[in-house]
């Protein structure tokens, strides 16, 4: 188990898919996490137990200190001569929005994909109306790389990706700082 200030990190657990399933099919999860609320939405339980269980071997549970699972955290799209992977979290019980929860599993999250995974590189990506994960990552140290234009449709209109990548060089410069 992965220790941070706030937040404790394991594996995701086959009791933890209930509450998957209901932030997934929950419309300001969905919204914020991925800008597809109701496109992403109404998931059935099996597509869960499938898609983030079976067949997602990064996928881990966020707890607090109490231990009750908050979220999940992540990484996929591992290059591996490159050695860099694209991260993603979400934060599914609302009431730890914004109380610094998010930010401590990532720092938490990317010390261990540093250290133990050896990982140079991490990349994150969010949609522009997302201000709240965006100035998280930057407070991590990412920075704004790109943008994907109009690649989000949200609510009948487009937005634009917010691509930011992570070095492992920075991370710790700044850790320093």
């Amino acid at each position: 188990m992965l220790v941070g200030e706030k937040t404790l990190i394991r594996p995701l657990e086959i009791n933890d898919l209930d509450d998957l399933y209901d932030w997934y099919n929950e419309s300001n999860f969905t919204y914020w996490v991925c800008g597809n609320w109701p496109l992403a939405s109404l998931l059935r339980r099996d597509y869960i137990e499938n898609n983030f269980y079976e067949n997602d071997d990064y996928r881990y549970s966020i707890l607090d200190m109490d231990k009750n699972l908050i979220g999940s955290i992540g990484f996929e799209q591992v290059n591996t001569p490159a050695r860099s992977a694209k991260l993603y979290i979400g934060i599914g019980k609302s009431e730890y929005w914004g109380k610094g929860y998010g930010y401590d599993a990532m720092n938490t999250f990317i010390n261990y994909l540093f250290n133990q995974w050896n990982f140079r590189r991490l990349t994150v990506e969010t949609w522009e109306k997302n201000i709240r994960a965006i100035k998280c990552y930057e407070k991590l140290g990412f920075v704004i790389e790109g943008k994907l234009r109009q690649a989000y449709y949200v609510t009948g209109k487009y937005y634009d990706a917010i691509i930011m990548g992570l070095l492992k060089s920075d991370f710790y410069a700044k850790a320093k700082s």
